[in-house]
């Protein structure tokens, strides 16, 4: 199942359709402000490095201003192409932030860190979730954040039910993420030296919830 949804992400599933439907449900706005909230109450060190790992379409960016990352030297990765042309063109409408985008693969990054914050956003819902974390802690030299999503009881996929998915997006109807429970993610964390640090979420269509997970290193 994970390399079908690989497939999906790198060759069938368009830009444009993932970003109607990520607006069309509210959580492309819910977690934008996630990440807000995170640089807002507690943010990195000025000058450090920061990692978006699988950080899609940047449709984040619709909802809260890239100016944010003018502090730091920032890098995006995803192993989709396509997707971070439309993330560099969001970015790039705030002049004065450094960053690059990489194609790279979270299960097996080539990166070689040590970014002080990486922060991974429905992601692990996507993947081979155990292997990328252990590549976040890898790649960490202080803090990871991922969002998960949590639906409620009668809703045990992680796509929307009942509702036409567009375009391409069609394709998730059958090859569909997995629901991970945040009591498996903060074990597996902690096992690679990372500690739940603090969580917040904020809730979406269909009752669902992203829920952020803020994780610190053990020193």
């Amino acid at each position: 199942m994970a390399s079908k949804l690989r497939e999906a992400w790198m060759k069938v599933v368009r830009a444009e359709d993932y970003d109607a439907h990520m607006a069309a449900i509210g959580q492309a706005e819910a977690n934008a402000g996630l990440v807000s909230d995170l640089f807002k109450s507690d943010p990195p060190r000025p000058g450090s490095a920061v990692l978006f790992a699988g950080a899609g379409t940047g449709q984040l960016f619709d909802y809260v201003s890239p100016e944010m990352l003018k502090p730091y030297r920032t890098t995006f990765t995803d192993i989709n192409t396509e997707y971070l042309t439309r993330l560099a063109t969001r970015v790039s409408v705030a002049p004065g932030i450094e960053f690059e985008t990489r194609v790279d693969d979270i299960e097996a990054s080539r990166l070689s860190g040590a970014f002080e914050v990486v922060l991974a956003i429905l992601v692990l819902e996507h993947v081979d979730w155990r292997k990328a974390v252990c590549e976040i802690c890898r790649l960490c030299c202080a803090r990871a954040f991922v969002v998960l999503q949590e639906n409620p009881a009668h809703i045990a996929a992680a796509v929307t039910q009942g509702r036409p998915l567009p375009g391409s997006m069609a394709l998730l109807k059958d090859v569909h993420p997995h629901l991970i429970p945040q009591s498996e993610v903060v074990a597996e964390f902690a096992r690679h030296g990372f500690d739940l640090r603090r969580s917040s979420a904020r809730e979406v269509l269909d009752s669902k919830r992203m829920l952020a997970l803020e994780f610190k290193k053990r020193r």
